[in-house]
């Protein structure tokens, strides 16, 4: 036969001592005693809860204050007649002036023995925690120096420098305690029995549960108890709220060589809310520290391993309308663009507004995957391939050579990849590192007739860069400390004039170091120069020689620069243009500021 699993409340220690005492006379009940009274009682009863015991024993205020808290039965160790005429008894070898005083379900009892044996004794109720201390002192100016009491009202008394007397509960009390409980359990055993039914079933199978409250505290858990302070359990706390509000949401993370799945579901009854979540887990497919595949998920957790906030431009201007419009299906994506131009940050934007971002997002880089981790994530069950309703963002298919592009055309043919999840390629322009890319971005775009998405180079959006700016000078501003509120007038226009060949990683750089070494409210227009300059050595041809003095002013410089390519290139603007890395308009613009 199944024991009755009791938690016992003490508010004293003698008390924890004599129920310890007679349990071990009972087979039939398993124990948990812990020693705590009012508030820290509540919160021992509140913490353990979950912990599935059939009743709690606790006694006074106590019990009451656990009622409150928690779910599972409350017996009450009474205070009987017996309890108070010891104590007064005891109180009578005292040569001044004695009280009782405590909660009602001391001074009820009290009361009726007084009444029965003509006992001239000063009784007061406390009604609340809150009026202990004063019912004392008020006694204590009526001449009493001794009071019979609970342990707050024996708490509080020596506080006041009074002396008590602690009513405990005598070993009927205890006794009758421990008796009452077993019979509330054996009264509801069909309950119990399918409790218990339910329980085995949750607990045996391969996933854990976790049940919180309506009030957001945790109800049951079938995780072991030692797992107290695991990186799974750390993973719980920092979704636990987002839990509680939002519905249906999958996270996935890698913990080690396993990776864990959370679902939330809530459930109602009698109209309050419960939280589920269902735990499950299976061997991760690569090494916890290898970034051939990451995981993020939209919460608490966010992506600020993944997005690095200089790659908020893509939520400026037209490209992030399009972005928008993009994330309301489920079509797949190609993202093109040069180095730096933010394909990472516009992936997470498609997903992060898409009809997947309840779900885990994953990141494949393709340029991290030799043959036998690709063929690992083409067949292997727990590849993120074989989830559904997820975005997949492969990122720079081009890297991967003929024989394994070939795999994965296939796969996706004879699968349904992509029904059933949310794809997103990208490609970067403009790179010769990878010779596969052209027939891939074919691929991309006439087979999968995927949604293509060209982020334009950072000199081709002149008209953005101020608005940029001021999205990264914020940023800097918050974390640095600074107060910088712009740039000095035709600062911005050496900004607008430069041809950015590393986009807006190289953008960011010079306005980070622009707001780290301004000491004033606005950037200088030298400032921006100087910071400039130092780039252009990078942009200039391998073999050229400077005919003129980098002293001179930017403009000048870029002019100087651009008729020496120019030359070279026969007058050809557009093979000019290409060369030096900015557009035909930029190259006509510098042009034509320099003419007579």
């Amino acid at each position: 036969m199944k024991k009755i699993k009791i938690l016992v409340v003490a508010p004293y220690q003698g008390m924890a001592e004599s129920i310890t005492t007679i349990a071990k006379t009972k087979k039939d009940i398993e124990i948990t005693v812990q020693t705590g009274d009012l508030i820290t009682g509540q919160k021992i009863a509140r913490e353990l809860a979950h912990n599935n015991y059939d009743v709690i024993i606790s006694r006074g205020g106590t019990a009451e204050m656990i009622r409150q808290a928690v779910e599972t039965p409350v017996v009450e160790a009474s205070i009987s007649v017996y309890d108070v005429l010891r104590s007064i008894k005891l109180a009578e070898n005292y040569s001044g002036r004695f009280a009782i005083a405590g909660f009602s379900s001391i001074t009820n009892c009290a009361q009726v023995l007084c009444d029965l044996l003509h006992y001239d004794i000063e009784i007061i109720t406390f009604q609340s925690t809150e009026d202990v201390e004063s019912a004392l002192r008020r006694l204590q100016k009526s001449g009493f120096s001794l009071v019979l009491c609970d342990v707050i009202g024996s708490t509080t008394a020596r506080k006041l420098g009074m002396h008590s007397i602690l009513i405990p509960s005598g070993t009927e009390s205890i006794q009758s305690a421990l008796d009452e409980a077993v019979k509330l359990v054996q009264s509801t055993q069909y309950v119990h029995k399918q409790k218990d039914l339910f329980q085995a079933i949750l607990t045996e199978e391969d996933n854990d549960f976790i049940i919180y409250n309506p009030s957001g505290a945790l109800w049951f858990s079938s995780l072991p108890t030692e797992d107290s302070n695991s990186p799974l359990i750390h993973l719980l706390q920092t979704y636990r709220q987002s839990f509680l509000n939002t519905p249906h949401q999958r996270i996935e993370k890698q913990l080690g060589e396993l990776v864990f799945t959370l679902y939330n579901r809530h459930l109602f009854y009698e109209n309050e809310k419960y939280t589920v979540v269902t735990i499950s887990k299976h061997k991760a497919l690569f090494d916890s520290d290898d970034q051939g595949i990451s995981i993020y998920n939209k919460g608490p957790e966010s992506y600020e391993d993944f997005i690095k906030y200089y790659n908020s431009a893509n939520s400026v201007g037209n490209v992030a309308s399009i972005i928008v419009e993009y994330s309301k299906t489920t079509l797949p994506v190609l993202i093109l663009g040069e180095i730096g131009t933010g394909k990472d940050r516009a992936a997470s934007l498609l997903y992060e507004a898409g009809p997947y971002e309840k779900q885990p997002f994953y990141v494949i880089d393709c340029t991290l995957l030799n043959e036998k981790k690709w063929n690992s994530l083409l067949n292997n069950e727990n590849s993120p391939f074989h989830n559904i309703h997820t975005t997949i963002y492969l990122k720079n298919p081009g890297a991967l050579n003929k024989n394994q592009f070939a795999k994965l055309c296939t796969y996706m043919d004879q699968s349904d990849l992509i029904k059933q999840n949310r794809l997103i390629f990208s490609l970067v322009e403009n790179n010769d590192s990878f010779p596969e890319s052209n027939s891939v971005c074919n691929y991309l775009k006439n087979h999968l007739t995927c949604l293509t998405l060209h982020l334009p180079p950072l000199r081709d959006r002149p008209q953005d860069l101020a608005s940029i700016a001021t999205l990264y000078i914020n940023r800097l501003n918050t974390s640095l400390g600074k107060q910088i509120v712009g740039f000095e007038p035709n600062a911005m226009e050496l900004l607008q004039n430069f041809s950015w060949p590393q986009n807006l990683n190289q953008f960011q750089r010079i306005i980070q170091e622009l707001v780290v070494t301004t000491k004033t409210s606005y950037i200088s227009e030298e400032s921006v120069a100087t910071s400039l300059k130092r780039e252009l050595p990078t942009m200039l041809p391998s073999t050229a020689v400077l005919p003129f003095d980098l002293s001179q002013t930017l403009n000048d410089i870029n002019y100087q620069i651009i008729i020496l390519v120019l030359n070279e290139e026969h007058m050809n603007k557009e093979r000019t243009a290409k060369r030096l890395g900015i557009s035909r308009s930029t190259l006509w613009r510098i042009l034509k500021s320099h003419e007579e």
